[in-house]
């Protein structure tokens, strides 16, 4: 047997996992967790810092105005869906079934530590030095006192995750986000930051260590693990939403657009996105 005769069957398993992850990051970036729900999961409060954002009553409006690309976005939307509802969603229950959640937590804080290279030099890239000091101190930190990044004693000592990619450094330095675009398997995005992903990519910390194919199954592992921990909450906004297509391509670009801003803005009804925290002690701006 060689040792080649494995990878098929692993690349097998890998895209089953992954195809849902675009209708993942789109539904992460609708899901909604109430200040009730936070206050009943204090172990992750330090960890979670999320954005509290301000919608305007004309957002979803000018969001659909810069989505010229919708004859073709929705069909993938779909796509994308549909393999969350029928097998991405089915496996993150037994997910869930299997793994007690201060396991699922400690994963991923794990897989969060590993996107060191990126939060830090997307810092570096936009001139915030001293957020990059803060990564990095961060990292070394989780790295060896929290056990490879499974804990996360820098949250305690006052360090929080903060979230960079290049998409906001291309922002930071003026480049408009272009038309709203659906990826394949990626879910929302606009020119810009899909862009943007293939730089990330290069830098992610799973890149040097491991070979490629095993670096696409943990991706597939982080990605499945991500959905158990907001299931409910998808569930939720699915049910809510007129038009779940609309309602992410608002979520997502208002979304990203703080990002790029560094905003935190509250509203009444608080709009959270799981997996796409902010630094919570970066001032509030207009």
């Amino acid at each position: 047997m060689g040792s080649v005769e494995w990878l098929p069957r692993l690349a097998l398993i890998v895209a089953i996992v992954c195809l849902g992850a675009g209708a993942v990051r789109a539904e992460e970036a609708a899901a909604e967790k109430s200040p009730a729900e936070a206050v009943e999961e204090p172990e992750s409060t330090a960890y979670e810092e999320f954005d509290d954002l301000y919608f305007d009553e004309d957002f979803e409006e000018d969001a659909a105005e810069d989505d010229p690309l919708e004859p073709v976005n929705r069909p993938i939307f779909r796509v994308n869906d549909a393999l969350d509802r029928y097998a991405i969603e089915p496996v993150s229950r037994a997910w869930d079934f299997v793994l007690p959640d201060f396991a699922q937590r400690a994963l991923r804080n794990a897989f969060d530590n590993l996107r060191f290279p990126i939060i830090f030099l997307n810092d570096v890239f936009q001139l915030k030095l001293t957020d990059a000091g803060g990564d990095l101190a961060r990292f070394v930190l989780n790295s060896t006192v929290g056990i490879a990044g499974f804990m996360d004693p820098a949250a305690t000592l006052g360090l929080p995750r903060r979230n960079e990619d290049f998409g906001q450094t291309l922002g930071f330095w003026g480049v408009p986000p272009g038309p709203y675009l659906m990826l394949p398997f990626f879910g929302p995005s606009n020119i810009r930051d899909g862009f943007g992903l293939i730089i990330d990519t290069g830098l992610r910390a799973l890149s040097f260590f491991i070979p490629l194919a095993a670096s696409f199954a943990m991706q597939g592992v982080d990605t499945l693990n991500r959905r158990s921990l907001i299931r409910g909450e998808i569930e939720a906004e699915r049910r809510a939403a007129l038009d779940w297509y609309a309602a992410v391509r608002s979520a997502y670009t208002q979304y990203r657009e703080n990002l790029v801003h560094d905003r935190r803005r509250a509203r009444d009804d608080f709009d959270y996105f799981p997996g796409l925290e902010i630094d919570a002690d970066r001032p509030a701006q207009d």
